[in-house]
């Protein structure tokens, strides 16, 4: 996920394939993983810094990690810090902040030594057991900005695991030994080691072919391995025809880091070459969902990966960067995962149709609408994207996923495209963007997306409404319209229902307790009433169980305007408020599928 500026990569990728000349000065920086005492979730890891300015060596712990937005102490778990000169004499370490150790008297040379404990395999963190190393790179290994720009080598001791192999998109160099060209391909490489299962499969593009390569820690049959890597082929295929050709991986290669067992945590990761999808569910009993993660995370070795957004260039390594166009990067990206599971056929049409309804309720009915649109939420990903944090975030009033946001943004577009303009799809507008940012790998910034609308339609005044209504501001358009040219029905799920039909209550001890948020355009919200509080009465009539609550709320029609008495942190309050509409949407396909003209229509859309 981590690229240079434009120039400046093709120049060290030069470096990188040709022999080390050592007259250049810049010799390696070297990584050597021990695997001593994994069976406790540690590694031993040694860093060789050479060639280096007579003054004190900085060596840090990332903090922040490609393909994350938040901010990690990815430093608390490294301990025993040693450093050790050409000779092996020790030298000073002082930890002078939280994730920065100096290094004093070191003539030119350092070897850092440190053990790393790590229990947490999935995209942002590293897994150490008796079973693999599951190693984000950033939560792994120290670096220092002295030799930022130097070659990395990375080595594994598996003298006593012959067994076991190793799965990266890193160069191989030699047995179980790889090579980087500087710390942001280092970075952004994940990397697996264990007993390692391998399908392989090539895909051409424009008369070159690129090997396809999944690499998987599964506890499944070899034959329910094979079926699920047709699936993968077909994804990849399918997503190829919307940019018209593959990336040229680095070295014609990309790699699906699959491992899918319990002794990992869910998540997908994108990285340049590779990704990592991780789950503690299994292709016997979850093949269906777990392939989501996959189309979703290839879908961005073109959208982001290479057409990248100006604001996360250079990636830092120490501070988290705040991008505005993660609605498009992970939002467009969310909006295609499904879409290509469809025209791969591994989603019935029916299923992928359902499936939007999920995030058009999220997106439509959330109120943080009313505060941020797409490019304001996509800020808030610092504060988000697995990010922690001990106090109550009011995220249910004030923040809409730009994953879930940008994906409704996508499908807008994507219709409005098809409904207004002949021969215009979204497609289209994701095509222009990989010829102009993504093969050139030039950042854009948001007014160029604007700009390739324009000239993608032919038609400017569109381009700067639809960026004014829709990314700028907060608006949403009319799904229904939208919708029916597809032969889409689209509406509500219950037109005469209040929202206080579905209100979240538990019952105990005779006490009616508030189960869940109380949004600001719910019915309750005017009246004061929060989470946690106890309902007492309702234009006078006591809540003391579910058969009262029942018949209360039969009679809380749309419109109705009522009093009532609650309890919140032990004191009575008293309030009224006038019962909404249930705000919930429904999507489905007629009985027959519609008119020819509209199966027509949905089958341009949703077929290969």
């Amino acid at each position: 996920m981590i690229k240079r500026p434009h120039l400046f990569t093709f120049l060290i990728t030069a470096l990188f394939l040709l022999p080390f000349n050592p007259l250049h000065g810049q010799r390696p920086v070297r990584y050597e993983v021990t695997l001593s005492n994994i069976k406790q979730h540690e590694i031993v890891i040694s860093a060789e810094f050479p060639s280096l300015p007579q003054q004190p060596l900085v060596v840090r712990m990332p903090t922040s990690s490609p393909g994350r937005y938040a901010l990690h102490q990815f430093a608390k778990n490294v301990y025993q810090e040693k450093a050790f000169d050409e000779n092996g004499n020790p030298l000073k370490v002082v930890k002078t902040d939280l994730s920065t150790w100096e290094v004093t008297g070191h003539r030119g040379y350092v070897r850092f030594e440190y053990t790393l404990f790590a229990n947490h395999g999935d995209g942002t963190y590293s897994g150490i057991d008796n079973r693999k190393l599951h190693l984000n790179m950033p939560a792994t290994f120290v670096y220092t900005h002295t030799t930022e720009r130097r070659p990395v080598e990375l080595s594994f001791d598996l003298k006593d695991h012959p067994e076991w192999s190793v799965a990266t998109q890193l160069q191989p160099i030699g047995r179980n030994t790889f090579r980087a060209p500087d710390y942001y391909y280092f970075y952004d490489s994940p990397t697996m080691v264990g007993d390692i299962r391998y399908r392989q499969f090539e895909v051409e593009s424009h008369g070159k072919k690129q090997t396809i390569e999944i690499a998987a820690q599964v506890m499944d049959s070899d034959s329910l391995l094979d079926v699920y890597a047709g699936w993968v082929q077909k994804v990849v295929e399918e997503e190829k025809k919307v940019y018209g050709e593959l990336p040229d991986y680095d070295f014609g290669r990309y790699t699906f880091l699959v491992s899918y067992n319990p002794w990992v945590f869910g998540d997908g990761m994108e990285h340049r070459n590779s990704t990592v999808c991780s789950s503690q569910g299994s292709l016997e009993r979850n093949a269906n969902q777990l392939i989501g993660t996959i189309a979703h995370e290839f879908f961005h070795c073109w959208n982001v990966e290479r057409i990248r957004p100006q604001s996360l260039e250079p990636f830092d390594f120490d501070w988290a960067n705040m991008s505005g166009e993660l609605w498009l990067a992970e939002g467009f990206t969310s909006y295609y995962d499904d879409l290509m599971l469809r025209r791969a056929g591994l989603l019935s049409e029916e299923d992928y149709i359902q499936g939007l309804k999920g995030g058009l309720n999220y997106t439509i009915n959330g109120p943080g609408r009313d505060f941020r649109g797409p490019v304001e939420m996509s800020y808030q990903a610092p504060f988000v994207d697995a990010a922690t944090s001990i106090d109550e975030f009011n995220a249910v009033n004030t923040f809409i996923s730009y994953y879930t946001y940008g994906s409704v943004i996508g499908l807008t577009l994507d219709l409005t495209l098809r409904n207004r303009f002949e021969n215009v799809t979204l497609d289209d507008f994701m095509r222009y963007l990989w010829g102009h940012y993504g093969k050139t790998e030039i950042p854009y910034q948001l007014p160029d997306l604007q700009e390739a609308l324009a000239t993608v339609t032919g038609d400017a005044v569109f381009a700067a409404d639809f960026f004014e209504r829709y990314i700028y501001g907060h608006d949403l358009p009319d799904f229904s319209e939208l919708f029916e040219p597809m032969g889409v029905d689209f509406g509500l799920q219950h037109p005469e229902e209040s929202d206080m039909a579905h209100l979240m209550l538990e019952f105990r001890n005779g006490k009616a307790i508030v189960n869940g948020p109380i949004m600001k355009n719910h019915s309750l919200y005017g009246a004061g009433v929060n989470s946690g509080d106890q309902l007492l009465e309702i234009d006078g009539k006591t809540i003391d169980n579910q058969e009262a609550w029942k018949a209360i709320a039969s009679t809380l029609k749309v419109g109705k305007t009522c009093s009532i008495t609650y309890e919140q942190n032990g004191i009575t309050e008293k309030g009224t408020f006038i019962c909404r509409q249930n705000p919930m949407v429904d999507i489905s396909l007629p009985e027959k599928g519609g008119k020819a003209k509209e199966k027509k229509r949905r089958k341009a859309w949703l077929g290969s």
